[in-house]
């Protein structure tokens, strides 16, 4: 049964490091910084969740188990909301793009300010145009 455990515990780690390690990927290839966002929060959970758990049952207490458990919920429960927080603060800030979006679904529903001119416009230290 320790084999077993100690197998599971292995592919796990290895599982959840592949899914970082992709993630990170993510955040270095995207090219606006929805995608990147989205390969960091998607894929850092399920990757973080796999080296936690991995993590808990290698070392094969209940108490282990059960703090990984609580782990990757705190992750899901707060990652979430984090993602959609960013999202909309990226969005909503003008933030450009990929050239390959097709469909902007939320252009009806939000105004988006102007990324490079916001931070020249509303600065202190700039005369308004």
């Amino acid at each position: 049964m320790d084999l077993l455990r100690e197998v599971i515990a292995s592919l796990l780690l290895l599982g959840g490091a592949f899914v970082v390690f992709s993630a990170a990927l993510g955040v270095i290839r995207f090219p606006d910084a929805l995608t990147r966002m989205h390969a960091a929060t998607k894929a850092g959970v399920v990757g973080a969740g796999g080296l936690l758990l991995g993590a808990g049952l290698s070392v094969g207490t209940w108490g282990a188990v059960i703090s990984a458990l609580a782990g990757i919920f705190f992750l899901f429960a707060t990652v979430t909301i984090a993602a959609h927080t960013l999202g909309r603060a990226a969005y909503l800030s003008g933030s450009p793009l990929a050239d390959s979006t097709v469909i902007d679904a939320m252009e009806d529903d939000y105004e988006r300010h102007d990324f490079d001119r916001m931070h020249t416009v509303n600065s202190p230290h700039t005369e308004p145009r």
